[in-house]
């Protein structure tokens, strides 16, 4: 299962960019839409052209699963189920959603469930069978949040759950920007990490290719297959296969002359912004010459804001401490202490 709690985050395009990434290795692999009326996984996929029947259809015997199932036209062993655009989650049943899990499990080596953000039915059936779980976060206060939450249905609501064992769970951190995050304008990873306490199964650094590859329906691994964004999805469906693959965060190097000069533009409109701002508020002489040194930092009054996220995650990490709390005990305090602040 590929789950999120809060949407926007990149989970339709970790599904169709990770069961790639499997498929091309020459296992079989099926990503399922569970967003019933909301489809959007064709899309990602290129395949909205050929949709004849839909997962619904399946359920209520209107059609064949093999009738329904959308080979992809670049990948033979790579397959689509996809959800239904004009009914909404209520078509689902549990025993239908069953029903055709377990036969997919029986046709294929990978299952790939694409659910919906957030906790309703249609989350909640996609998860019941699922064996593992990739949680799809950003560095975000509210998103990370969002996601503890799923944690907590996955280690609930599932029949692995419910049998006593705990799903096996993986954190795909999406939309990363290192820069920023040295910034404080995100969470930094170890604080994600910290605050949800599953493996990371993956960094994927924020990239216009995503957009530009699902307005084209294009697989991000296909596509450009050289690009940090498909190397950091290949990586973590190595991840996932169980293999041993150095965590790193993939980047699109530009060359060192293009460095300098964009360096040198930034720096030259962070002058001029500043002069244009100081100018504004009348500042002057050892006030104005602070605040351009801010300025030139990236730390001025009004950017400082930014900074608050990982202090509030170092607050609430050092009452986590005091109170000598682990495992699901800090995670929980951890969140609520994050909302709270």
């Amino acid at each position: 299962m590929v789950t999120s709690g809060k949407g926007g985050v990149g989970k339709t395009t970790s599904t169709a960019a990770l069961g790639a990434a499997l498929a091309r290795t020459g296992q079989t692999v099926v990503a399922i839409d569970f967003d019933m009326g909301l489809r959007n996984l064709d899309l990602v996929m290129g395949a909205e052209r050929r949709v004849v029947y839909d997962f619904v259809d399946v359920i209520q015997g209107t059609a064949k699963l093999p009738q329904t199932l959308i080979r992809d036209k670049r990948i033979e062993t790579l397959f689509l189920l996809p959800a239904s655009q004009t009914r909404d989650k209520d078509a689902l049943t549990e025993d239908g959603v069953a029903r055709v899990v377990e036969e997919l499990r029986s046709k294929f080596d990978w299952v790939i469930c694409d659910s919906p953000a957030g906790i309703e039915r249609g989350a909640t059936l996609a998860m019941r069978h699922a064996d593992a779980a990739v949680v799809v976060t950003n560095p975000e206060v509210s998103s990370v949040r969002d996601s503890d939450r799923i944690i907590d249905l996955l280690n609930a609501e599932t029949e692995i759950a419910k049998k006593g064992e705990r799903v096996e769970k993986h954190l795909l951190l999406t939309r990363y920007d290192a820069a920023r995050a040295a910034r404080g304008e995100m969470l930094a990873i170890e604080d994600v990490l910290e605050l949800l306490s599953i493996p990371l199964l993956g960094i994927i650094p924020e990239s216009e290719e995503v957009l530009r590859a699902s307005n084209l329906g294009s697989l991000i691994t296909l596509s450009k297959p050289w690009s940090a964004l498909a190397r950091a999805y290949v990586d973590a469906a190595r991840r996932l296969r169980g293999e041993a693959v150095e965590m790193t965060i993939p980047s699109d190097k530009k060359g060192l002359f293009n460095k300098l000069l964009g360096r040198r533009g930034s720096q030259q409109q962070r002058i001029k912004t500043g002069n244009t701002e100081a100018s504004a508020k009348h500042l002057a002489d050892d006030t104005r010459r602070t605040f351009m040194l801010d300025r030139l930092s990236g730390q001025t009054a009004a950017e400082l804001g930014l900074n608050s996220q990982q202090q509030k995650m170092k607050d609430c990490n050092a009452k986590a401490g005091e109170l000598k709390l682990t495992g699901d005990a800090r995670r929980a305090f951890l969140s609520s202490c994050l909302k709270a602040t």
